[in-house]
């Protein structure tokens, strides 16, 4: 039973890696694509820009 629970408990952590690696990747991709609309929220949107 201790066996089972070490696979499952590395199981899910190199899932979890995996997911934030793949994660971090895209975020970073749509961060330098200046095609990429900006959220509104985004300090460097138009709407920001328009209201400074």
């Amino acid at each position: 039973m201790g066996e089972l629970m070490t696979i499952l408990a590395f199981g899910t952590l190199g899932a979890v890696s995996v997911l934030a690696y793949i994660s971090a990747r895209v975020t970073d991709k749509m961060k330098n694509d200046p095609s990429h609309k900006r959220s509104s929220l985004c300090a460097t949107s138009e709407h920001w820009a328009v209201q400074k």
